[in-house]
């Protein structure tokens, strides 16, 4: 829009210039030329009433009839040239002065008055000639244009600064107006923005705008419905979740009774046993991070905050969980990294990140800790087959299994693992990617912002 405002006003502001112009030059000329006709006219009268006496000094004569300045007087007579200025008597070769053009000359001495726009002195000028008889003596001034073509260059360059100050009042003018245009979807995608963040209780403020009250109006209700619908879901998943609790305490009880005696079961009976255990102990992970999202969706996460030494808790984790068999590898510009973080979730959120691994991506191989700026890096390495270009982003969702089978995503799986990873680093201002691991297997990084890299504060 600015720029068609700018555009707009070039265009208008330089036809209106170029019109200007070329009207004032056309008016200017003719009227320039149409005085120098009749004041030759006039000289050349009162030129042959002089000549009527006898003795009478020609060049005197035209002298006395112009300003040398501005004006030049030529007499032919008798076959030879009379001059009020020495510009114009230099010789040509064809017995006339070099400041008069041919045709000019042979038109008046034919006895045709006639004018021509000639160049006097580097300088634009108009030549009239006027006949004294009908074969006879012709008079001749040259009238300079220079004043005129002063003034027209003058007028050229105001209606161009004009013509400037106008394409730029239009640009500003443009600039206004798409800023007050846009302002209002501006505001609308910076509340989508936020709402998209998780921020539901975002709202557009009201507007006196007809237009735009019905569409603040609209988006308002329509966020409201959206956000009682996910307060809706999450309290199902969540009162689900609660419900399915206490029977599933009572079916875990009733395993582990019947592992207790599962040498008094045939081998049909184990089998079936041993199953059953497998997708009870699945269920109640399932539960579980049904209750971690419905608690997350609900805009309560719970945190507990405090100082960690990262290091030292990535360290200790992933030891106590694996006993051992994942190496560690701090590197040093990440040594004494301190996070302000919930050690419960982060410690999930590295278990996840490693039965993810052993799940599909063949174990982990090295979990690292390093530093990139102002942000911390936790790398769970895997020796898998990858992650799809296509699929890092949608692995992070709800329920997600994946596309390929017999690669990552099929398993027993709840679906939920990486999503509460995803929700858990979120709660705490960072961010988890997945990437390819050198030498193949894929690089989980879980990036959290650095509170200091000194000693926690006493307490």
């Amino acid at each position: 829009m600015t720029a068609a405002f700018a555009i707009g006003a070039a265009v208008l502001s330089g036809a209106l210039a170029t019109s200007t112009y070329a009207v004032v030059h056309h008016y200017l000329l003719n009227e320039q030329e149409a005085r120098a006709t009749t004041t030759t006219y006039s000289d050349a009268r009162a030129m042959r009433e002089l000549l009527a006496y006898p003795g009478t000094n020609v060049g005197e004569a035209l002298s006395s009839l112009t300003e040398a300045e501005v004006t030049a007087a030529l007499l032919y007579r008798h076959g030879e040239w009379y001059s009020s200025s020495v510009s114009v008597d230099e010789p040509t070769g064809a017995s006339r002065p070099a400041a008069l053009p041919a045709a000019l000359v042979a038109l008046v001495t034919k006895g045709v008055p006639a004018r021509q726009r000639v160049i006097w002195q580097g300088q634009p000028a108009v030549a009239v000639g006027v006949p004294m008889t009908a074969d006879g003596p012709g008079y001749f001034e040259i009238h300079s244009l220079a004043d005129l073509e002063r003034t027209l260059d003058v007028l050229a360059v105001v209606l161009l600064s004009c013509a400037i100050a106008t394409t730029v009042g239009g640009l500003l003018v443009g600039r206004w107006a798409s800023g007050r245009l846009v302002r209002p979807l501006r505001r609308t995608a910076d509340v989508a923005a936020a709402i998209a963040g998780g921020a539901m209780d975002q709202r557009l403020p009201p507007t006196n705008d007809p237009d735009l009250a019905l569409l603040a109006r609209s988006f308002n209700e329509m966020v409201g419905a959206l956000e009682a619908r996910i307060e809706r879901d999450a309290q199902f998943a969540s009162d689900v979740s609660h419900e399915l609790r206490s029977p599933l305490t009572t079916v875990q009880a009733t395993i582990a009774l019947l592992e207790a005696w599962q040498t008094c079961l045939p081998a049909e009976g184990r089998r079936a046993l041993a199953l059953l255990s497998l997708e009870i102990q699945r269920f109640s992970v399932m539960v579980q991070d049904l209750l971690e999202m419905s608690r997350s969706d609900a805009g309560a996460p719970d945190l507990d905050l405090e100082e960690l030494a990262l290091d030292t808790m990535v360290t200790n984790t992933v030891d106590a969980y694996t006993h051992g068999a994942v190496p560690v590898v701090v590197a040093p510009a990440s040594v004494g990294i301190w996070v302000w973080g919930d050690r419960r979730r982060l410690q999930r959120v590295l278990v996840n990140l490693l039965d993810n691994a052993r799940a599909h991506g063949g174990g982990a191989v090295a979990v690292r800790v390093d530093r990139r700026g102002s942000e911390a890096e936790v790398i769970v390495e895997d020796a898998g087959p990858g992650v799809r270009v296509e699929e890092r982003e949608a692995i992070f969702e709800r329920f997600y299994r994946g596309a390929a089978a017999g690669r990552r995503g099929e398993g027993s799986g709840t679906g939920l693992g990486l999503a509460l990873v995803a929700e858990h680093v979120k709660a705490h201002h960072g961010q988890v990617e997945v990437t390819d691991r050198p030498g193949g297997g894929a690089c989980f990084v879980v990036r959290l912002p650095i509170m200091s890299i000194s000693t926690p504060r006493e307490s």
